[in-house]
Order: C-alpha cells, then sequence, then structure tokens
C-alpha cells in the first residue's frame, strides 16, 4: 500500500494566524470521584503556586491581557456549556509572556491528568499525557473566533510583562518575559509563614 504524502501548505492557512495567547486544559473524568478529586486539587495548588502572578479570575475565555483562572462552568460536575470537551476540565488564560513560567510547572505537576495547551489561533494543540476525544463539530471551516481581529501586543494579549509585572520569585524558573528594556528584578519580600520570599517585577 502507498502511503499518502500530506500537503500541509493545503491545511495550514496562509500565511499562519499569529499566536496571541494560549488556553491550558487539565482533564479529568467528572463521573470519577478521585479522579475530580485530583484536578481540584491541583487547581488549588496552581492558584497558590501562581498567587502573585495571577490577576482576578476570568469569566470568559479571551482577551484578558493578563494570567488569569477561567471560571465559566461548575467544574465539579459539567462539562463545558457548549464544548467541545466531553469530560471534565478547568482551564486558564495564558498571555505570551507567562507560557515559560505556567507551561513547566503544570507539565511537571499534572500527576495522572492529562493537559491540552492550545494557542488561540484554531490550530496547533498539544497534548501532555492521555488525550481526550473532544466534539470538533461545534466548530465551523474556516469561521473565526472573536481573538481574529487582535493582534500579538495589542493590550488584551501582551507579548512580554509591562513594568511593574511580576516576573519571578524564588520558587519559580525559568522567569518570565519581561518587556524590551526592562529585566526582572527583586522587588520585594514576602512573608510566607515561617519563612519568606522575594517576588520580581519588571523594572
Amino acid at each position: 500500500m502507498k502511503r499518502q504524502k500530506t500537503d500541509l501548505k493545503r491545511i495550514l492557512p496562509s500565511p499562519p494566524p499569529p499566536i496571541i495567547s494560549y488556553h491550558l486544559h487539565i482533564t479529568y473524568t467528572l463521573f470519577n470521584p478521585s479522579g475530580v478529586k485530583e484536578a481540584l486539587e491541583l487547581r488549588q495548588r496552581t492558584r497558590e503556586q501562581f498567587q502573585n502572578y495571577l490577576g482576578p479570575d476570568c469569566p470568559g475565555r479571551y482577551d484578558y491581557g493578563y494570567l488569569c483562572m477561567i471560571v465559566d462552568h461548575d467544574i465539579e460536575n459539567t462539562t463545558l456549556i457548549g464544548g467541545p470537551f466531553v469530560s471534565g476540565e478547568w482551564s486558564i488564560f495564558l498571555p505570551l509572556g507567562y507560557y515559560a513560567v505556567v507551561t513547566p510547572w503544570l507539565l511537571q505537576n499534572r500527576g495522572n491528568l492529562s493537559m491540552l495547551l492550545h494557542p488561540n489561533s484554531g490550530i496547533w494543540a498539544m497534548w501532555a499525557g492521555e488525550p481526550w476525544p473532544l466534539d470538533m463539530s461545534i466548530f465551523e471551516k474556516e469561521t473565526q473566533t472573536n481573538e481574529f481581529g487582535h493582534y500579538p501586543g495589542d493590550p488584551d494579549n501582551p507579548v512580554c510583562l509591562l513594568k511593574g509585572a511580576v516576573c519571578g520569585d524564588d520558587k519559580l524558573s525559568p522567569f518570565a518575559l519581561c518587556c524590551y528594556e526592562l529585566a526582572c528584578k527583586a522587588a520585594e519580600m514576602i512573608s510566607n509563614g515561617a519563612s519568606s520570599f522575594t517576588v520580581h517585577r519588571c523594572a
């Protein structure tokens, strides 16, 4: 049998859409109490790990301009209304400047859970762990999402961190990407019970 060669030029738009932000999803089985418990515990640990980086929770999925936990459905009992997930999931809106801080940590700490990372461009999704089925019938070919019309570096989709943004601390490495002519510098000491750590900001 002859193997058919895939012509990527026919599949991908030309030029490809820019990557302006990411979604990071943790997926799990809703009818498995231990799986739900593990997912909720990871979500809480993620909140604690990035408490100095996170902005307010996002009620939707796009164009927030800051790192945030997405809160748009009951993550303990229901799938995301409208799909495409047929499993339980919780997610994070991930601006480009925080990609290098959040993604490695969740890859290393996801345990038995699966993780889907995708740019908000409609293509180039990646799984860590077992991939889950997705209901792709909700999408229409060549129909644009609300991310289209935005661009890397607009106010809702920064590519780097502006002056004063948290770019690192004693616990996390690598540091996030500060904008041109800014550096990630020690800014303030945070007390954490018996110990303390230093928060770094772009300055």
